[in-house]
Order: C-alpha cells, then sequence, then structure tokens
C-alpha cells in the first residue's frame, strides 16, 4: 500500500490546508502516515511568513531532499507559502522536488496523484483535534504583512461546505474543529456572518468542540461572550491578534481600530458569567515605536484579565511589504531595545499565567485528551498554548472533567473528577 507524510510548517492555517492535502492523498488511495521513514511520498507544506518560518522551510527542504535520496521511487512535494511567496522553478535547487504547488493546491496535487483506487484511506489516529478553514486570503492589508502576497485577497467559503466539512470531520473522530482563517471574523455569506455561522456549527454538532482563532479585533464576533454562554461547545476561548495598542503604530500598520476600541472590546471580556480566555498577538519594536508607545502596548496588556496567552513578536521588514517601502533607517529600532521590551512583554505575561493559575486551581474544567498523560483544556488551544498535565495514563480522544490541583506558566496539573 503507498503511504504518504505530510510535515506541516507554521500555524494552524496551515495545519487545515494539511488535512485539506491528507483528503486529496486519501481519496487517492494513498494511506497517510506520520512516520517518514515508511513513506513512499512526503509532502512539506511550508511557511513564509517572516523571515525565521522562510530559513525553517529551507532547512526542512534540505532534510526532505536527503530523505529522497535515501529510498528509490520515493516522491516529494513542496506546497505551501514558500512557493505561494516566492516564484521558484527547478534552477533553485529544487531538483530533488517532484511537484512544486501553492497553499491550499489540492487540485495540482490531484492531478500530480491521478486517479486512485475509489477506495478512502483511513486518517492517521491518534489526534482528536481538526482544523476548518473558512476563508482565504486577506484585504486588510496592514503594512507589515506578507499575507496578501502569498495567498492573495479575501474569499470566504460557501456554508453548506463549511458546514458539510465539519460533519466530515466529527464523523472521522474529531472531538475539537478550530476555525481558521487569515481573518476569520470578517467571514460572511449573504446575510449570514460568523455568529450565525458559530451557531450551525455548534448546534448540527452537539458533541463536537469548536474554537476560534484568528479574530482582527474590528471583526470580532458580536455578542461571542454570550454565544460561548449559549452554546457550551463553542469554546471560552479567542484568539485576537492586536499587535499594537498606540494610536500612532496602529495608524501606521493599518490595522483601522485605536487603542479605545481594544480597551472597550477587551473590557467586555474581562468579567464574564462564563470567563473567556484571550490569546492575542503584539509586534515589538515597529518602526517609528517610541518608548511612550511601547508603555502604552505594555498597560493595554497589563490591564485585562481575560488575556490568558500573549505571543510578542520582533518587526521583521518583509520585502514586499508597504512597511518595507516606507519606513526609514532612522525608524528603525535597534536590537538591544527590542529585546528588553520582547523580555518585558515576557513578564506580562507572567503576570497572566499567574492570574489564571490562581483562578483555576480547585476548580473544575473539561479536558481534551490528547496523549496519555496530557491535553489541553476549554480555555487553551492544542500545541500552542498550556497543556494540561496528568500524573497517571487516561485515555486518548476523550473529554474529561478535571480537577486543577497546580500549576505552572500555562500549564494545569490535573486530576480527572471521578
Amino acid at each position: 500500500m503507498k503511504k504518504a507524510c505530510i510535515v506541516t510548517l507554521g500555524c494552524p492555517k496551515n495545519e487545515a490546508d494539511s488535512d485539506a492535502f491528507a483528503t486529496c492523498l486519501s481519496a487517492a488511495g494513498w494511506m497517510v502516515t506520520d512516520s517518514t521513514g515508511e513513506a513512499d511520498l512526503l509532502l512539506l507544506n511550508t511557511c513564509a511568513f517572516i523571515e525565521p518560518a522562510v530559513e525553517e522551510s529551507l532547512e526542512v527542504m534540505e532534510q526532505a531532499a536527503e530523505w529522497k535520496s535515501g529510498g528509490d521511487g520515493r516522491l516529494l512535494v513542496l506546497a505551501g507559502c514558500l512557493p505561494g511567496r516566492y516564484e521558484v522553478d527547478d534552477s533553485e535547487g529544487l531538483e530533488a522536488f517532484d511537484l512544486v504547488i501553492g497553499p491550499a493546491d489540492t487540485a495540482s496535487l490531484a492531478a500530480f496523484l491521478g486517479p486512485g483506487s475509489g477506495v478512502e484511506m483511513p486518517m492517521p489516529a491518534g489526534r482528536a483535534f481538526r482544523y476548518l478553514k473558512v476563508s482565504e486570503g486577506c484585504s486588510n492589508g496592514c503594512a507589515y504583512c506578507t499575507i496578501p502576497l502569498i495567498r492573495g485577497p479575501g474569499r470566504n467559503r460557501p456554508p453548506d461546505e463549511i458546514l458539510g466539512e465539519a460533519s466530515e470531520l466529527a464523523r472521522l473522530g474529531a472531538a475539537e474543529i478550530g476555525i481558521v482563517g487569515q481573518d476569520t471574523g470578517a467571514w460572511r455569506h449573504g446575510v449570514m456572518g460568523m455568529r450565525g455561522l458559530l451557531e450551525k456549527l455548534a448546534s448540527g454538532n452537539p458533541e463536537t468542540w469548536f474554537r476560534l482563532y484568528y479574530v482582527h479585533p474590528a471583526h470580532v464576533v458580536p455578542g461571542f461572550a454570550e454565544l460561548v454562554e449559549e452554546y457550551r461547545n463553542i469554546m471560552p476561548y479567542i484568539d485576537i491578534p492586536v499587535q499594537h495598542y498606540a494610536d500612532s503604530i496602529l495608524r501606521r500598520m493599518g490595522r483601522g481600530y485605536t487603542g479605545g476600541d481594544l480597551d472597550e472590546l477587551f473590557a467586555g471580556l474581562d468579567r464574564r458569567n462564563v470567563p473567556v480566555a484571550v490569546r492575542t498577538t503584539v509586534i515589538v519594536g515597529y518602526p517609528g515605536e517610541t518608548e511612550e508607545d511601547f508603555e502604552a502596548l505594555a498597560g493595554f496588556l497589563s490591564a485585562h484579565e481575560c488575556i490568558r496567552i500573549i505571543a510578542a513578536f520582533p518587526y521583521w521588514h518583509e520585502e514586499g511589504t508597504p512597511e518595507y517601502r516606507r519606513a526609514l533607517p532612522e525608524e528603525m529600532v535597534p536590537p538591544e531595545i527590542v529585546r528588553a521590551r520582547l523580555a518585558r512583554i515576557g513578564e506580562i505575561a507572567d503576570g497572566h499565567y499567574t492570574w489564571w493559575g490562581g483562578f483555576l486551581e480547585g476548580g473544575e474544567l473539561s479536558v481534551l485528551v490528547d496523549a496519555p498523560r496530557r491535553g489541553h483544556s476549554v480555555f487553551d488551544a492544542p500545541e500552542v498554548d498550556g497543556a494540561c498535565v496528568f500524573e497517571v495514563d487516561v485515555p486518548v480522544g476523550g473529554v474529561l472533567r478535571c480537577r486543577v490541583m497546580d500549576w505552572e506558566g500555562p500549564d494545569l496539573m490535573v486530576e480527572p473528577v471521578e
């Protein structure tokens, strides 16, 4: 039996693309495996959002070329953001690759694989969570962002297609489905917006968790906190990348909202009957960022208890973006100042871990078990946020009611409730 392995680099949005590639492989009669050693085909789903991601992708490509040389008849596919962002050809070190395709290009993969056996191969076991993409591309035009270069303008998938895929993922054993897109909250089809779509997903799949990622602050789902209270399978969690707080930086970024808008939004999530955990992303050292701008950002991040996770990144000067063409050398923040500011954000993040640890310790919460002694709670996204750690083996793939015994950083030490 032909076997294929998919290696995914980058964020959950790429995981959603990899799931689509896996479905395509399965339809063509390939067994999808997690082991490169037993694979006949290796597909690299790359990331190229910022320079470190490009470097990682290039390193893994070298390793993949070595893998191909280790066995006769092995096939190698390069996919995702790296070929989506850059024009590449065989003269650029890609001789080892049998196919090069862009992000989510399942049509080209299917054409390369040819007609299948007519028998759908089972998906790899052991992963209780999947990702469902509701849109592709982005039309926000943020000054620092390479997404439009890679994936083009925003395009929304129709609701029937999304709902059908969700039902199929649930049938295949997905206990949790992450809703992803470059700007998830902006999804709309006719009169239906993301709120209506979430209601249909939750009511149609009552035993499946749904978690919302990548929600632009200007497009947060109306009444999201109330929605969480009504549908207990919509996770009390939302990923809102704010990027900054100072109005001067937000204008320069082209984000379309103010620091005051962020305060109003986050204040509405701070105190709820059902607590909502927020994961947010910020960029430190943006061109022109003053000490006053940074202090405004730090103050905002410190002020809101709904914030559970802060992902802070240094600004990367990415070729092809509006900021790359506009920024002057004297506006660039020195690396040593950027490092100090990132460290300060890290201290603020530690404070939120302390608050949430104290808030949750001694209480009960639902945990989805990802491995015999590891899972994630309703307040944490799998693989990217805090984990729930068990002292004994527990059944994988199910949801357990657990008591929080202790905490360390974002991780929670839990035990099942009898």
